[in-house]
C-alpha cells in the first residue's frame, strides 16, 4: 500500500493489521497523528513498514517484533515517539536490513542485537548509533571524577607580642 506524500491526516487505522497479504505499507511524509497500532504486528507478510516523517506519538509497539521472519525495512524516524526501544525489535535482525528511529525522543537503552558494535549493526543501514543511548545490559560508565586537591595545612607560627612595662 503506497500512500506516501499525500498530506494524509488523522490516525493510522488499526484495521490495517488485518490485511494479511500486505507486503509494503508506505505512509511516510504525511501528517498522521496518534499512536502506531499494535495490530500492525499481525502483518505476517510485511516486508517494508515506512511511517517516517509524520507526527506519530506514543511508544513503539512491542508487537512489531512479531515480524521477525519477513520485515526488511522499518522506518519510524522523524515522528514524536517516546519511551524505550522494545527488546522484541532485537528479534528482527535475521531479516531487517534498514532501521531508522532517529528524530524521536526515545529513552532507555538499545537492545544488544541492534546496538552499535553488533554484527547486525555493522551490516545494516541504520541510525541507531546516533540515538546516544547505552546498550541494554551494559553498565553505564560513571563520569570520571577529577581529583580535587586537598588543602594542606601548614602550621604558621603564632607571634605573641611581648610588652615591657617602662
Amino acid at each position: 500500500m503506497y500512500l506516501y506524500s499525500n498530506t494524509l491526516r488523522g490516525a493510522i487505522p488499526s484495521q490495517l493489521g488485518s490485511l494479511s497479504n500486505l507486503r509494503h505499507l508506505y505512509l511516510y511524509n504525511n501528517q498522521l497523528t496518534g499512536t502506531i497500532p499494535s495490530q500492525l504486528g499481525n502483518l505476517s507478510n510485511l516486508q517494508e513498514l515506512r511511517l517516517d516523517n509524520n507526527q506519530l506519538t506514543g511508544t513503539i509497539p512491542t508487537a512489531l517484533g512479531n515480524l521477525s521472519t519477513t520485515l526488511t525495512h522499518l522506518y519510524l524516524n522523524n515522528n514524536q515517539l517516546t519511551g524505550t526501544i522494545p527488546i522484541a525489535l532485537g528479534n528482527l535482525t535475521s531479516t531487517l536490513t534498514h532501521l531508522y528511529l532517529g528524530g524521536n525522543t526515545l529513552t532507555g537503552c538499545i537492545p544488544p542485537p541492534l546496538a552499535p558494535g553488533s554484527l547486525w549493526h555493522s551490516n545494516a543501514n541504520t541510525d541507531v548509533g546516533s540515538l546516544n543511548l547505552p546498550t541494554c545490559g551494559q553498565a553505564v560508565p560513571e563520569p570520571t571524577a577529577t581529583p580535587t586537591a586537598t588543602p594542606t595545612h601548614t602550621a604558621t607560627p603564632t607571634h605573641t607580642p611581648t610588652h615591657t612595662a617602662t
